[in-house]
């Protein structure tokens, strides 16, 4: 359960903050939701690899930080697909 859950709050991350952006920036549907959750996960995943922490720190800090990378990622992908959506 301890590998799993950087997963889960990095798609929880991006499933928030994702549609946000990608309401905003004119979006329809569901497919903000969507993208925030693999932009969220892409996002962790990413950060991990290369090492970058937004907060670094064991517990509730550590949690904060994933969903925090989760938003990030699900933030940017969100807000393309909303942009992309407005387009059409």
């Amino acid at each position: 359960m301890e590998q799993l859950l950087p997963l889960l709050l990095n798609g929880a991350g991006g499933a928030i903050i994702g549609p946000i952006l990608s309401k905003l920036l004119g979006g329809k549907g569901a497919t903000g939701l969507l993208a925030g959750i693999a932009g969220g996960l892409a996002g962790g995943y990413g950060m991990d690899a290369v090492g970058l922490q937004l907060l670094s720190g064991t517990g509730l800090v550590g949690m904060l930080g994933e969903l925090l990378q989760g938003g990030v990622g699900g933030g940017i992908l969100g807000g393309i697909i909303g942009l992309v959506n407005r387009a059409k």
